[in-house]
């Protein structure tokens, strides 16, 4: 690459992060009983104020003060969480030139392409960082739950970065960055931008994210060998039903323990964590096709999905 290059590269990153910049606030939490202080990021959504974070940044939060960009400082309300998805809705009060986040298309993004984060690790205040899009798709253990269908990044994400925005080049925020590995070096991870900003609309309108459900629990990880030629199954892809929950819409469904899920609603689901990302797509009451292989014969059922119990 020339030196002319070089420099135009920098340009068009710095570009990026002054795009994405005045979209990003600093959330400082005062900690209630059983809580601890913290610092974290979010994402102003829109200009009457409503911000997308961690919820996690806002557990047991007694009190939560928003910094912008340009250095105001406002009090944040926190309105609604959801700790399955990791994401909460604060809304600070009416200011002057809230600059709401452009929001791109987190589909579309492949391994290999540029991307930057911005936040405030370890509360030293606006920062930028820059990397590529490492893997999509990954299924991380965070906080007593799992997290779906994230955007794995090798851009530094650092205590105090959780809630701030991951975005291409353009400045299009595609995901929001929510964990990392501990020990790990170059891993960490963002909720997808789409997956956010459904979780945002329903936060926002109910208060709530409804969880569609099926009442199973499957094998996570790659399937065995071993149980790929004790069952007959077809490859190691796919979500291998271990339990079927009693009353549950899969029991209903016909689903039994030792089904391979193989696609639901058209979807392919080649792991518990898809088939639970790909379940978003549907909505609790809708019944969809979910395929499946038992005893090595592939088979269709029709599955009307219900919605996930509280603390289920």
């Amino acid at each position: 690459m020339s030196g002319v290059e070089a420099l135009r590269w920098t340009e068009v990153i710095a570009d990026a992060a002054e795009r994405v910049g005045p979209s990003v606030v600093q959330l400082r939490r005062a900690a209630g009983p059983g809580g601890h202080p913290g610092v974290g990021s979010g994402i102003v959504v829109d200009e009457q104020g409503h911000i997308l974070t961690n919820a996690h940044v806002v557990r047991g939060a007694r009190r939560v003060t928003a910094a912008l960009a340009d250095g105001r400082t406002a009090e944040a309300q926190v309105l609604a969480a959801d700790r399955p998805l990791d994401l909460a809705l604060v809304r600070i009060r009416p200011l002057e030139g809230l600059r709401p986040a452009a929001f791109g298309d987190s589909a579309a993004l492949r391994p290999g392409q540029l991307v930057i984060v911005v936040g405030n690790p370890y509360g030293l205040g606006w920062t930028v960082t820059l990397g590529v899009v490492s893997a999509l798709n990954r299924s991380v253990p965070a906080g007593g739950t799992v997290l779906d269908g994230l955007i794995q990044t090798d851009a530094a994400i650092n205590p105090g970065n959780s809630g701030g925005p991951l975005a291409t080049l353009d400045g299009s925020v595609v995901g929001v960055t929510t964990v990392m590995l501990a020990g790990g070096q170059g891993i960490g991870f963002a909720i997808p931008a789409e997956d956010a900003l459904s979780a945002f609309h329903q936060l926002r309108a109910w208060g709530r994210v409804v969880h569609p459900w099926l009442g199973i629990e499957a094998e996570t990880e790659q399937i065995d060998a071993g149980l790929v030629r004790l069952f007959d199954l077809p490859a190691s892809q796919g979500a291998l039903v271990v339990r079927v929950l009693p009353g549950s819409p899969a029991e209903r469904g016909g689903l039994r323990p030792f089904d391979l899920i193989t696609a639901v609603g058209g979807r392919p689901v080649a792991s518990a964590g898809a088939l639970r990302h790909a379940l978003r797509g549907c909505r609790p009451g809708e019944t969809v096709p979910v395929d499946i292989v038992r005893g090595g014969r592939p088979l269709a059922l029709e599955i009307r999905v219900g919605e996930r119990p509280r603390g289920a």
